[in-house]
């Protein structure tokens, strides 16, 4: 792998450090700020830029081997209770009470903290996060209003809104949605279980998809399918995205990289039109899921101390603002709330509701495996080749399987 020196050309007198991010959009504000620091600080930064698949796999074998290859890698939070386990992170509580300190402020945003403790929510603490990423609601202003309708605050509005809008509207779909097999069908799919009153995995640790909820909640997905593209059983969050740019699409729901996106008219045909809301609720009030994304420090490192300094410094305040102004979800309410990002970023408001009350997907060593298997077969539901009770019963049953063989 070559290691890309950021920021000057001149080397640094001082310590190495090595961060191994994310190759994309939630990566580029931490490569900016190992340039700054960098330039700051006299400390070399040397970034190694993974594709997402290659970034877990290239951790885990540095945290498992211990080489120490790594002094601050990224982590998608889905993968962080398998990251934590055998020790294979460096306690941040310690570093900062070495440093005079009694831990992170409260101007970090709860949900986001949170998910940097192992066990979640009250565990140790395990690393800092970075990228306030939650999903919310996108939906065309334009249309709702023209036809008498309220940003939908529950999942039947959402369907009837749908329904009234591809109904009047030549070309339009009222809703898009992904229903690809894994990851894609689950983002989509897990809001509308939560607001259902379903769970994927229960209190008990078990999978609890054996439920007249979670069957409710399918269905219920499927039949929001008839007035979404009939493609959608093939879609991920690309499909979802170019449907609301190319105006073929009245509501979604999606993440906040796609916000600039919605208001640049060399790429969309719906400028100023895209309006945002927190997610719609049914049975319980709507919850988004999280994918924030988190650093933290290696046990393995040789340069334990230095990393610490700069995770401190990077998700401070100042650098925050710094990063949102880069196009970074922040996570400390502070920037969020200062007015001339708001007025600048007119999702804010949204963003940071959406994150406040967002939730994490279930926390498991497991995930990886169960988002797969549970993905597989919803989408199955979604294309009509598997009943709603046949696909949420396997899904049960290899679930279980998954965690016995763990056992």
């Amino acid at each position: 792998l070559a290691l890309a020196a950021a920021g000057c050309s001149s080397e640094p007198a001082g310590p190495r450090l090595v961060l191994a991010i994310n190759a994309g959009v939630e990566g580029d504000a931490l490569k900016k700020a190992a340039g700054d620091y960098q330039r700051a600080a006299g400390t070399r930064m040397d970034v190694v830029e993974l594709p997402y698949g290659n970034l877990f796999e290239k951790i885990m074998l540095d945290l498992d081997s211990r080489t120490g290859a790594y002094d601050v890698v990224m982590m998608d939070d889905p993968w962080f209770p398998r990251l934590t386990s055998g020790e294979k992170l460096t306690p941040l509580e310690p570093l900062y009470r070495k440093a005079g300190l009694d831990g992170p402020d409260a101007d970090f945003i709860t949900t986001s903290l949170d998910l940097c403790r192992e066990p979640y929510p009250s565990g140790p603490l395990y690393a800092l996060p970075y990228v306030g990423n939650s999903q919310f609601f996108f939906y065309r202003r334009d249309l709702l209003e023209k036809h008498g309708l309220e940003a939908p605050k529950t999942w039947t509005a959402v369907r009837e809104a749908a329904r009234r809008i591809a109904g009047a509207e030549k070309g339009i779909y009222g809703y898009v949605m992904r229903a690809a097999p894994g990851n894609p069908a689950v983002a989509d799919f897990m809001p509308v279980l939560w607001a259902f009153g379903a769970e994927l995995i229960g209190d008990d640790g078990r999978p609890a998809l054996d439920t007249p909820e979670a069957a409710e909640a399918l269905r219920f997905m499927i039949e929001l399918g008839q007035w979404t593209s009939p493609a959608y059983v093939s879609f991920n969050a690309d499909e979802v995205a170019a449907h609301l740019l190319q105006g073929t699409s009245a509501m979604s729901i999606n993440w906040p990289s796609w916000i600039s996106a919605m208001d640049d008219p060399t790429k969309s045909r719906v400028v100023g039109k895209i309006a945002f809301a927190p997610m719609p609720g049914e049975r319980r009030a709507g919850r988004a899921s999280t994918g924030n994304w988190l650093v933290g420090i290696p046990a393995g490192s040789k340069n334990v101390d230095a990393a610490f300094t700069f995770l401190r410094w990077a998700t401070d305040p100042p650098q925050m603002r710094v990063a949102a102004e880069r196009g970074c979800p922040p996570t400390r309410s502070s920037v969020f709330q200062d007015p001339e990002l708001v007025r600048r970023f007119r999702a804010f408001p949204v963003q940071h509701e959406s994150l406040r009350t967002a939730r994490p997907r279930p926390r498991t060593p497991h995930w990886n495996e169960i988002e797969n298997v549970f993905g597989v077969y919803v989408s199955k539901a979604n294309a009509g080749s598997m009943k709603v009770e046949e696909a949420l019963a396997r899904a049960q049953a290899e679930i279980v399987e998954i965690q016995r063989r763990a056992r």
